[in-house]
């Protein structure tokens, strides 16, 4: 009988060491994995019960469970404190396996656009003090662009905002340049509230500088070390079916432009309250 129960024990733990790998294999790390595995057998649960029984520390939960959200792993119920909760498996890895998916067509993208970028090189050498523009962009192509700008910056960057979307790319481009010193502001042109509370917090938390200015219909603008600028604009995008329109420059004259202006705007607009929202 204790052969039997060591036996039983023992491919308990081979399977859930296998679990815990499968996902691992689906780019979570140590504590999300975690994180997810304890949901899944706790059923609907508050912050506390979730760090004990993941093991995973109070200083570092809230950024796992947000991370899981974004992944669409995890659903966050609204309440004083919050309640999260596993999404089911089979749909959990079929959101990760649509991540791949998305992880392989920016791949594809970055392929393109440096295919696109590299043939006018060759021709014109003034390509980069010039303007281009290009149309039909999907929101996560431009966001993605945004990236590779970042992982050029030295000294600092200017992001006008409405919505913090982010991508995994634009995710580690902004680490990486908090980490080598960037000084990285963000400006907002809607008011915060608790609807977008864990986008804003996850560049708040990630060390940026966040202020509001309220305005109407502003395009997103990322300027890098007053030299290069990128705007997303938006056209008719009340409709169902629009389009982006990406214009970057290194033309000194319109970023410097854009680079005053984003340096008034920063003076102006309101610093960022985070406590009333705080879950």
């Amino acid at each position: 009988m204790d052969s039997i129960t060591t036996e039983s024990k023992t491919d308990d733990i081979i399977k859930r060491e296998e679990i815990l790998d499968a996902f691992k294999d689906f780019g979570l790390s140590e504590y999300e994995t975690r994180v997810y595995n304890a949901l899944i057998f706790l059923g609907p649960s508050k912050v506390g019960k979730i760090s004990k029984a993941s093991k995973v520390p109070q200083s570092k939960i809230y950024g796992v469970l947000e991370e899981l959200v974004q992944k669409q792993l995890v659903e966050v119920f609204d309440g004083r404190p919050k309640e999260f909760k596993a999404v089911l498996p089979k749909l959990a890895f079929k959101n990760l396996l649509q991540k791949k998916e998305e992880d392989l067509k920016i791949l594809k993208s970055r392929i393109d656009f440096i295919t696109k970028a590299l043939k006018p090189l060759e021709r014109d050498e003034d390509f980069f003090e010039g303007i281009w523009v290009q149309k039909n962009e999907k929101n996560w192509e431009v966001l993605n662009r945004f990236s590779e700008m970042l992982n050029n910056c030295e000294k600092y960057a200017f992001d006008i905002t409405r919505d913090f979307s982010l991508t995994q790319p634009l995710k580690e481009s902004i680490r990486k340049c908090v980490r080598n010193g960037v000084k990285m502001m963000s400006i907002s042109t809607i008011k915060f509230d608790k609807e977008n509370f864990y986008r804003v917090k996850w560049f708040y938390d990630n060390g940026l500088k966040i202020k509001v200015f309220e305005t109407e219909n502003h395009p997103r603008v990322l300027i890098i070390d007053g030299k290069e600028a990128a705007i997303r604009l938006e056209n008719n995008f009340s409709k169902k079916n629009f389009y982006f329109q990406f214009v970057w420059s290194r033309n000194k004259s319109l970023v410097k432009l854009f680079d005053n202006y984003a340096k008034t705007l920063w003076k102006v607009a309101k610093p960022l309250n985070l406590g009333r929202f705080s879950p």
